[in-house]
């Protein structure tokens, strides 16, 4: 897409809902791409009639290398905490040396009514609390501000269980990272992939609400090339950038101060510095990337390449608003949220510096141009198959343990900063990540860790989100044929998903902006998990309760 120019077509209205429910009836997935560009063209028309003021962004924290959600949102009391300590036996192995004490944990306040709206089994929950690392994030929760969805994993068909799970349908290489990566981030596990939910949903919004001209890309990432943010028809192409901000094209000196006067100005001759060779090769490879070719490879290089450099000006004024010496205005928060954290944990690390950085972009976000926008961050570590919670050394900066210490002081201060830009309501953070971990420890020993496995809990976070409650159902602990037990296969604990990717992303995405009659544009599959046609997906206190955020 060339971000120099937006179109805005002139059809009427009434062409838009003709097509989206024609459309939507006669997509297949091959016809994916030419419905989402047809409804691209339909949003358009929604510009000159006002379709989007409000600013909005989604933030995609991706836990990469399977997190065990098992050791994150943890029984309190009631049966499932027995089964949670276990018994020793065949079906009630319990958590073993993963165990966290039930006097560790950082409670929850839960409504018992909405407790029972996620028990799988009816008198089988209690109360919940997190890791004892997280305290940041059970204030966040306990202040409405914060929900987990349990047991969300990637499905084909709903109505998998133990006893079918050898014949039924189910996603190709489970409990493998790369190929659960991309079908989580893809929401299409049954299919090749070919783009990510996240840059769907950018494909649909961005004509209606990014309708500036020469704004930046919607999709933006911090933590480089991902599947989530793939586009399916090629029109936003992610800008991607590091956690120390944007990065400039080689040879041409730190923020191309060897090359222009002023690095904010573009494209502009009297910018260039024509004394230096750094500057007269930047003239002239601007000049070339600015010309139309019959090529259009070419051509599509070239407007990669323009809409990089504009977004990379655009992005430095945007971070240029927070810009305080050598901090930014919002570091009080991100220091607050780690003053008295134990050693080898700080604010200075990768994630929380990816973090500090969507803060500051949304500060600036008048820079960027965009009403809506997607961000793709991700905190790494999570492939715990030994030592996944230290005995020794460094207790509180190690394995599971040290990362739950990080991602919890890392959102609190992120809430901090959004709150304190007066943006909390316009904001979601939610997780993904590629699987969560065996139930079973893989050994008796403080070398233990956990395997792959599959469904698990997530967290969303922000103003909109109906927190202090767990939506979807959560599992029933227990391993191999127990009765409830949806182990799929073995005995070690890998939950099938009762929550679809597309049922728990869908929500997202209805927040975003996205119709709920468009859905299934987005997220082909979703119609094999929802009735009537979504109700059960966006209502809250439905079966199965996924109403967690407020559209």
């Amino acid at each position: 897409m060339n971000f120099l120019r937006s179109k805005n077509p002139d059809r009427p209205l009434s062409r838009r809902q003709f097509l989206s429910r024609s459309g939507a009836a006669a997509m297949g997935w091959t016809g994916m791409v030419n419905t989402i560009a047809q409804l691209r063209l339909m949003q358009g028309v929604l510009n000159a009639q006002g379709g989007g003021g409000d600013y909005k962004a989604l933030v995609c924290v991706f836990l990469s290398g399977g997190n065990d959600s098992n050791n994150t949102l943890i029984p309190l009391t009631g049966t499932v905490r027995s089964h949670y300590d276990g018994a020793g036996t065949a079906n009630t192995p319990g958590r073993g040396t993963l165990a966290i004490p039930a006097a560790n944990l950082q409670a929850l306040t839960t409504v018992p009514a909405e407790i029972a709206a996620a028990d799988p089994l009816g008198g089988y929950l209690g109360t919940f609390g997190l890791h004892p690392q997280m305290s940041g994030m059970k204030d966040l929760f306990n202040a409405g501000e914060l929900a987990f969805v349990a047991n969300v994993g990637t499905l084909t068909q709903p109505g998998i269980t133990r006893a079918n799970y050898a014949s039924s349908s189910r996603p190709p290489q489970l409990f493998s990272h790369s190929d659960q990566v991309t079908q989580w981030q893809s929401s299409v596990p049954d299919r090749p992939f070919t783009s990510g939910w996240g840059g769907r949903v950018a494909d649909y919004l961005d004509p209606t609400h990014n309708t500036v001209e020469g704004r930046a890309s919607m999709s933006i990432s911090i933590a480089g090339v991902n599947s989530f943010q793939v586009s399916a028809t090629g029109a936003v192409t992610p800008y991607v950038m590091s956690s120390n901000g944007v990065v400039s094209l080689s040879g041409y000196g730190t923020n191309y101060t060897s090359a222009v006067t002023n690095p904010a100005v573009l494209f502009q001759d009297s910018n260039y510095r024509t004394n230096t060779e750094a500057g007269q090769r930047l003239r002239a490879f601007e000049r070339i990337m600015r010309y139309a070719d019959d090529s259009l490879m070419e051509d599509a290089y070239n407007s990669v390449m323009n809409s990089a450099r504009l977004t990379e000006g655009m992005v430095g004024t945007a971070l240029a608003a927070t810009a305080s010496g050598s901090t930014t205005t919002l570091d009080t928060h991100f220091n607050a949220a780690f003053a008295g954290a134990e050693a080898g944990i700080s604010a200075n690390n990768s994630f929380t510096n990816q973090m500090k950085l969507v803060a500051r972009l949304i500060a600036g976000r008048s820079a960027l141009g965009n009403n809506r926008q997607i961000f793709f961050v991700t905190l790494g570590g999570f492939d715990t198959h030994t030592t996944q919670i230290p005995t020794t050394g460094n207790v509180f900066a190690g394995g599971h343990t040290g990362l739950m210490n990080i991602l919890s002081r890392t959102m609190k201060a992120f809430r901090d900063s959004i709150n304190s830009l007066g943006v909390l309501d316009n904001v979601v953070a939610f997780s993904a990540s590629d699987f969560t971990r065996t139930f079973t420890a893989n050994k008796t020993d403080s070398s233990a860790g956990s395997d792959h496995a599959w469904g698990g809990h997530h967290f969303v976070m922000g103003g909109p989100v109906r927190g202090g409650r767990i939506y979807g159902k959560f599992p029933v602990l227990l391993t191999g044929t127990a009765t409830g037990s949806i182990d799929s296969t073995g005995s070690s604990g890998r939950w099938i998903p009762s929550t679809s990717v597309d049922q728990y992303s869908a929500v997202l995405g209805n927040w975003l902006g996205v119709p709920a009659s468009d859905l299934v544009n987005i997220f082909p599959n979703l119609g094999r998990f929802s009735a009537a046609p979504f109700t059960d997906i966006l209502q809250p206190n439905q079966a199965p309760n996924l109403g967690f955020l407020e559209t």
